[in-house]
């Protein structure tokens, strides 16, 4: 498809309506701001409804049992079952341990797509993460009996672990591609309005400051499940990798419970059906058309004198038009996943060839990141992005993609100075917290690229296609891990100095074209969140 220009972009919400008073109403209700407030008022987050933390605990749940699982895993399946030095069960070795956790991330990371066809087609949000919730359950069920003493030593952990990582990824399929749309969900507003503070202040309620403020307390909120770093390493350690599974096991459990309880609190769009077949079916009539998507408008048809009876209006192509812009801007995201596997699988094993000083070599691998986002997050959220904002400086998606592109190069130049630092010590000298800035980093870049991404993907999309998008970004990771599982054979010495250093050239490349390629969108970006609001609104009216 032809890419729309900024002109066409700014062109698609022609329809909105134009707010018209910088005053209270006479029921002292809030309205919209007038063209000079745009430019002159600070633009705050709207109060953000309680039933947000309801949902999250799903996604909690499951990224805990994924930290829980893909921090041991290396160990899990590397190390032989009675290794002296590091805990270990399989003995499959470096290569083939950081292919399964390749695999287990891309499977995660590629169910959503069906989870996102049955959320938005046939049973709605609520109900599926419900059902991803309870298979997941039943995976981690599997993972921890087969990963029981008895079940070692009769040679059940190895097909027993590649089923419960297969249902796991189910279950997680029907949770990730939802529970970030469901959360955003629970926020109504549609317009900027002025609004007057306790202090006497005015101000304006911005609806993307208040999606963007959402989506970073949902990700502060899921990474309080990541921790589960700070406590796997060790039941790994002392206790035996059944007892690690067996928390996850629980956690699930609960959640599970928790969502059946909670079920009727939400603010929930029922499912739309055949959608993305309506979607598909608009995008091939573009395609067929001089590969442009107003040609599969019905007003465009009507005019060239065909008699098709569609079942979409012209907005609903301009809503797919912005959806496709939103996919391109995120499309080199594979990159960053690939990047970001390594620091989950061959860091741990870097730590390995390093002085641990009695800690687990996969101890920073679980805890660092989730403790990093939970420390960083609320300070860009009420400090550096707020500071941005008042010094006319709004720190758009695209520019905080490419800052987060930017970092997680960096990230990996120093994975490939401090592998070459280790082969060229000896052995077990070098401390292995010189690791700890490589995910203080990660964290840094996934705050600021990864979750605007969510963010772009939520506002960017049809109201009716929000699960299928979202999913799409999470399919991304799904590639990157794919890319990652098809250069493990490279994950052994030497090559894996190799793989460091070309990995971050090839994220700060991806950067560059990140800006030189849709900069542009900046401009534009609250114009084209206006679109879907505006429809929302239509449809609802």
């Amino acid at each position: 498809m032809k890419e729309p220009t900024e002109e066409q972009i700014i062109n698609l919400g022609d329809n909105e309506k134009e707010p018209t008073s910088n005053n209270l109403t006479s029921t002292n209700e809030p309205v919209g701001p007038t063209p000079e407030e745009l430019e002159t008022l600070p633009r705050i987050a709207d109060k953000i409804p309680y039933t947000i933390f309801m949902v999250v605990i799903a996604e909690a749940a499951e990224r805990f049992t994924f930290r829980s699982i893909t921090g041991p895993l290396q160990n899990y399946v590397q190390n032989p079952l009675h290794d002296d030095r590091l805990p270990g069960a399989l003995g499959k070795g470096q290569a083939t341990a950081t292919a399964i956790g390749y695999f287990f991330q891309c499977w995660c990371f590629l169910m959503p797509i069906v989870g996102a066809v049955i959320a938005d087609c046939y049973l709605g949000r609520v109900k599926t993460i419900l059902l991803g919730s309870i298979t997941a359950t039943i995976g981690t069920l599997i993972l921890f009996l087969t990963s029981l003493p008895v079940s070692l030593e009769n040679g059940a952990g190895w097909p027993g672990l590649l089923v419960a990582l297969i249902i796991i990824g189910l279950g997680a399929g029907g949770i990730k591609s939802n529970v970030g749309p469901l959360v955003a969900d629970q926020y109504t507003g549609k317009k900027p309005v002025v609004k007057i503070t306790a202090d006497n202040r005015r101000v304006i309620l911005d609806p993307d400051v208040t999606v963007q403020t959402i989506y970073s307390r949902y990700y502060w909120l899921i990474n309080i499940g990541s921790c589960a770093g700070l406590i796997a390493p060790w039941v790994e350690r002392k206790v035996g990798f059944w007892a690690t599974f067996l928390i996850p096991l629980c956690i699930y459990g609960c959640a599970t419970v928790v969502l059946i309880f909670c079920r009727n609190k939400y603010i929930i769009r029922p499912p739309q059906g055949s959608i993305a077949i309506r979607a598909a079916h608009a995008l091939w009539i573009g395609f067929k058309k001089n590969r442009t998507m107003d040609h599969a408008k019905p007003s465009y048809l009507r005019q060239q004198g065909e008699r098709i009876d569609l079942p979409w209006d012209d907005q609903f192509v301009d809503e797919i038009k912005v959806a496709l812009m939103a996919c391109r801007v995120i499309s080199l995201f594979p990159i960053f996943w690939l990047c970001y596997g390594n620091t989950v699988g061959n860091l741990i094993s870097l730590a390995g060839l390093m002085n641990t000083m009695g800690l687990p070599n996969d101890f920073l691998a679980g805890s660092i990141n989730p403790l990093s986002i939970l420390i960083l997050l609320p300070l860009f959220e009420r400090v550096i992005y707020p500071s941005l904002r008042r010094i006319n400086i709004p720190f758009r998606p695209i520019s905080r993609i490419t800052f987060g592109f930017v970092i997680m190069s960096g990230a990996i130049a120093v994975a490939a100075g401090l592998q070459s630092l280790a082969y060229n010590s000896p052995p077990y000298s070098v401390n292995f917290l010189s690791i700890l800035p490589i995910y203080v980093l990660t964290a840094l870049s996934e705050i600021t690229a990864f979750l605007s991404s969510m963010e772009y993907a939520y506002t960017k999309a049809p109201r009716s296609m929000k699960s299928l998008v979202a999913s799409v970004n999470l399919l991304l990771c799904a590639l990157g891990s794919l890319l990652g599982l098809a250069i493990s054979p490279t994950s052994k010495k030497p090559q894996i100095l190799v793989q460091f250093a070309c990995l971050s050239g090839i994220m700060f490349l991806a950067a560059i074209l990140v800006y030189v390629l849709f900069s542009k969108y900046n401009k534009v970006d609250e114009k084209m969140n206006q679109i879907e609001r505006e429809a929302d609104s239509d449809r609802e009216g």
